[in-house]
């Protein structure tokens, strides 16, 4: 049987993502290995009843639930760990991939933004500090962009619910990059509105919005009362005034340059995270720039330490072909979007470094809330991915030559990135830890209940929407599959 190319293309992504995700996380795929996270341990237990009764536990306090809680409940974290965060970053590269096509770009070009937003330095290496929850959103985020094409240009009810489901869900874990994530989608939902001058179908944005207050009622309830609560305790215990707080981990200008060069300023500060790299094999270095340097009590930035536990390579492959796709396709109203909203959100990153910009984020609704600015770097790289794929796009479309070309770098590019993000990988061995929770009678017990009555509430309208969603957007057997 013949392929046919799309999902030729399709295929051969998925394979060189898994090529590449088992070389970053090698080391660790054994049960008896797992990557260094100091932020975030394997502290679940590995029996399963133990586990799905403090996950319901959770439930019955928070209310919260979206489709990737399935990790917790089939496996140990033994199991798990590390492929869990492979899986998510292989999502956020498919919904990328899905948005790219439905901007109508070659499928090269839309598979090379996949792979290249997927091994993105700071995208990917968060895994090294254990930010899970960041990648719980990843896991959806990219789709939300996707749909926001899909419900304006097709209209239909569940695209529309897809779009606000989707976006709900990353609302779960990660409330302050979703948060950023999602006012940038709702601008290039407005940018899309505007473009095509189509009249809003009121119906639809009913529909999303209903899937989104309904899905995301508990993150959202959850959010505006534990997660704001921590934060002002985190800033009151910290001694600090609340501009000094949240603009600590703001991106130094000259960290700019990691954008295309890698590790000019080193690695990782975490020395947990270089011991067990090193003793793997890897020239994991430490970090000496200014990233996470601390302030002093009379308001000068300290003259050494810091703290960083992850990359900001962009990659010299994806720079260029941003370069590429902005110069080929200037003229283009989405290239120049995301022109514009990545230069925005760079400034936004440099945080304290550009005072007189990030004084704009400060002041607005909870933007004092928002911690570390260097967060926005996240919003700048999938800006400079999606020029990438438009100038990997244009370079498709002008011969047979450039197309060899085109494949090369990607290919390049991809596995550049993924050699740089592998040093972030430091397998532990974890027999000693496995062998005192299998002694330790608390690994076996289950705390009890808190529940709540509103969060049980939201959760049961949370839970029923996303099975309604769920079974609304996949056709039923006998109708056309798109």
């Amino acid at each position: 049987m013949k392929l046919k190319p799309e999902a030729a293309w399709f295929l051969a992504f998925t394979a060189v993502f898994a090529v590449l995700a088992g070389f970053v996380f090698w080391g660790t795929w054994s049960v008896d290995f797992a990557p260094i996270m100091p932020d975030h341990p394997i502290t679940w237990p590995g029996e399963w009843r133990v586990r799905a009764l403090r996950w319901w536990g959770e439930f019955l306090k928070h209310g919260r639930f979206e489709p990737l809680d399935f990790f917790v409940l089939v496996g140990s974290p033994y199991v798990w760990q590390e492929f869990k965060y492979a899986f998510c970053l292989y999502l956020s590269g498919l919904g990328a991939a899905m948005f790219l096509k439905g901007r109508g770009l070659a499928s090269p070009a839309v598979y090379a933004g996949g792979l290249l937003l997927a091994w993105c330095g700071y995208w990917c290496t968060l895994f090294s500090a254990g930010h899970y929850g960041w990648f719980q959103w990843m896991a959806y985020g990219t789709f939300a962009f996707a749909f926001v094409d899909r419900a304006l240009e097709r209209g239909r009810a569940a695209d529309w619910l897809m779009l606000g489901a989707l976006l709900a869900w990353g609302s779960m874990r990660q409330p302050d990059l979703w948060l950023l994530f999602t006012v940038f989608a709702f601008g290039y939902f407005v940018f899309r509105w505007l473009a095509t001058g189509r009249k809003l179908a009121l119906k639809g944005w009913a529909l999303g919005a209903a899937a989104f207050f309904a899905i995301g009622a508990p993150g959202f309830f959850a959010a505006g009362t534990t997660e704001v609560g921590n934060r002002d305790q985190q800033i009151a215990e910290s001694g600090q005034d609340r501009w000094t707080f949240v603009t600590n981990w703001s991106m130094p200008p000259e960290d700019t340059l990691e954008f295309f060069i890698p590790r000019i300023h080193g690695d990782t500060s975490c020395q947990a995270t270089q011991y067990y790299a090193r003793r793997a094999g890897k020239d994991t270095s430490a970090y000496t720039g200014r990233l996470g340097r601390p302030m002093m009590p009379d308001g000068k930035e300290a003259p050494r330490g810091n703290y960083r536990q992850h990359s900001l390579y962009v990659g010299f492959v994806t720079c260029l072909l941003a370069l590429a796709g902005v110069a080929m396709g200037r003229k283009d109203k989405t290239v120049r979007f995301f022109l514009f909203a990545g230069i925005v959100f760079y400034l936004f990153s440099l945080g304290r470094y550009c005072e007189g910009v990030y004084r704009l984020v400060f002041a607005l609704p909870m933007g004092d809330y928002l911690r570390a600015p260097v967060k926005w770097h996240h919003l700048t790289e999938f800006c400079i991915v999606v020029l990438a794929a438009y100038g990997a796009d244009a370079l498709w479309r002008k011969g047979e030559w450039w197309r060899y070309a085109v494949l090369a770098a990607v290919l390049v590019g991809a596995a550049d990135l993924a050699r740089v993000d592998a040093k972030y990988c430091a397998p532990v061995p974890i027999a000693g830890q496995k062998y005192r929770e299998s002694r330790d009678p608390k690994q076996r017990e289950v705390p009890p209940f808190e529940p709540s009555a509103l969060a049980v509430a939201l959760g049961t309208v949370s839970v029923l929407s996303t099975f309604g969603v769920l079974y609304g957007a996949f056709p039923k057997t006998g109708r056309r599959h798109t």
